[in-house]
């Protein structure tokens, strides 16, 4: 019976998150100054300010040349990057 009962608390949830890709191009930032370009799977530096999405804590992002870039905040290891 939990898990007939968790199912749609769950799905609720999910729902109600936030896209993060589609928050961070509707709140672009001034772009964050790094040495090289980041890459896929590769930790943030404690020197770049993350910029925190509302209604999902998981992730945060940053912008490089123009171009939002996602990071598990967890990790603080990119997850997206928009070429």
């Amino acid at each position: 019976m939990l898990a007939i009962g968790a199912g749609p608390a769950l799905a609720q949830d999910q729902r109600e998150r936030v896209n993060v890709y589609q928050y961070a191009i509707d709140h672009p930032q001034a772009d964050a100054e790094m040495n090289a370009a980041p890459s896929l799977g590769a930790s943030v530096p404690q020197t770049v300010e993350l910029s925190k999405v509302e209604g999902n804590p998981d992730y945060a992002y940053f912008y490089f040349d123009g171009r939002p870039v996602l990071v598990d905040m967890r990790t603080r290891s990119v997850v997206r990057i928009d070429h």
